[in-house]
């Protein structure tokens, strides 16, 4: 986790890694920092961010690759630069983004190449079965290529033979660089499934990715970074949030769970000012009976974060808005709204620019949407009334709510026909 100092337990510093005021800068462009975060030993830690966010220069930093402008980083309370490269290289293996090998050796000696930093120790010295090069080998699926040229090898292969390659270093941390490029799925499962083996095995892991599911399904970790900067740290649920992703990735997502893990499904994207100044705009939608279905989706596509409510959590506008993570206010089915559920229905109203009534059917129950939407406009709060079919076609309350509705219109709220009327009139109060 982030702070300040190395962590301890019962005296023992848990911390690998840790920067301090850490800023790289390349081409006169600060491309990261000001850092300052801990990797705590036997973290499985996913490294998430847009291309050009910093993840490849953390791990840059963090082996020495490149020199930083200010601060420093440290690999267990010491500078990595006083670090010589053998020592290094016995503590922290790498599997980089790019590697070129033209040469012509052969799978297995390319992995041997990873013992290097255990100086004279030849694979005959050891048992069959303890040898590491073979290990590598096997663990990433290359038994049949052991004896093929690295020159024949095809990218995908390539990339599990580097990784193969840093298997057989043996060192406590291993940092990886977006190693599941090139590879189809059932690699990319292999190796996400071989990382989780060496985690629970106890080697700390540190890697960077750009399937968000993958990290999410395999790390316990996860940092996203942004322009240089960490966005945002914690557990998959925390850090895959549909409004942190907007804002880095400019991605709008639904975020579904499965188990306590979350999967991203993408949705829409567009440039980022035109997202900026569309979100700025708060909207509420007075929901209910899936009236307001459509209206909800639409509304996210376009790229907002409405919130809705009341609704029965049987009811289908409530399983629209937790499909797309939005904040919804829910309530029994058959009865007037609970006491807590109005309080967080004006919580909402108050947060919000535009209230939007969908064409619900009002009885008794539910009239006191239409009263807190009342109380809004009386707020300052601009009201779209969908009225398709008009509200005495929906009034179960012997005219309650046609007459409420009516007082809304009369405050100065606004009759649209459709959805794509509500999205005019929302582009209108965002530009």
């Amino acid at each position: 986790m982030t702070g300040e100092g190395s962590a301890t337990v019962r005296g023992r510093t848990t911390t690998v890694f840790e920067t301090r005021g850490l800023e790289v800068v390349l081409g006169g462009r600060t491309v990261l920092g000001p850092l300052d975060m801990t990797i705590d030993r036997g973290t499985f830690l996913g490294i998430l961010g847009p291309n050009g966010s910093g993840k490849t220069t953390l791990l840059r930093a963090l082996t020495g690759a490149v020199k930083p402008a200010a601060g420093v980083a440290l690999l267990h309370g010491r500078p990595i630069p006083h670090y010589r490269a053998t020592e290094l290289a016995r503590v922290v293996g790498v599997v980089p983004q790019q590697f070129h090998l033209d040469f012509s050796f052969t799978v297995r000696e390319m992995i041997a190449m990873g013992r290097y930093a255990h100086g004279g120790e030849r694979p005959q010295d050891r048992d069959s079965a303890a040898d590491p090069v073979q290990a590598a080998i096997e663990e990433t699926g290359l038994v049949d290529l052991a004896n093929r040229l690295v020159t024949g090898l095809s990218g995908g292969e390539r990339q599990r033979a580097l990784i193969a390659q840093t298997l057989a270093q043996e060192t406590p941390i291993v940092l990886l660089d977006e190693p599941l490029n090139n590879l189809d799925l059932n690699h990319q499962l292999e190796i996400m499934q071989l990382l989780s083996r060496l985690h629970a095995n106890g080697r700390t892991i540190g890697v960077v990715l750009h399937d968000l599911n993958m990290a999410a399904q395999y790390c316990q970790e996860l940092v996203l970074f942004h322009e240089g900067r960490v966005a945002a740290r914690g557990d998959p649920a925390t850090v895959l949030d549909p409004r942190l992703i907007l804002d880095v990735f400019r991605v709008r997502v639904a975020v579904h769970r499965q188990s306590q893990r979350p999967y991203v499904t993408p949705l829409w994207t567009k440039a980022h000012i035109k997202v900026c100044r569309e979100i700025s705009t708060g909207v509420h939608v007075i929901a209910g009976g899936g009236a307001a279905s459509g209206l909800v989706e639409e509304l996210v596509m376009q790229g907002f974060t409405p919130s809705v409510g009341i609704v029965s959590v049987f009811d289908t506008d409530y399983t629209t808005a937790q499909r797309y993570e939005l904040e919804v206010v829910s309530a029994p089915p058959f009865q007037p709204f609970p006491a807590d559920a109005l309080d967080q229905l004006e919580a909402l109203l108050a947060e919000a620019e535009v209230i939007v009534v969908a064409p619900i059917f009002f009885g008794p129950g539910n009239l006191e949407s239409l009263r807190a939407a009342l109380r809004g406009r009386a707020a300052g709060k601009q009201v779209l009334l969908l009225d398709d079919p008009p509200v005495h076609e929906r009034d179960l309350t012997d005219g309650e709510a046609e007459r409420l509705v009516d007082e809304l219109i009369q405050a100065g709220a606004v009759k649209v026909r459709d959805t794509a009327e509500v999205l005019a009139a929302l582009s209108r109060t965002s530009a």
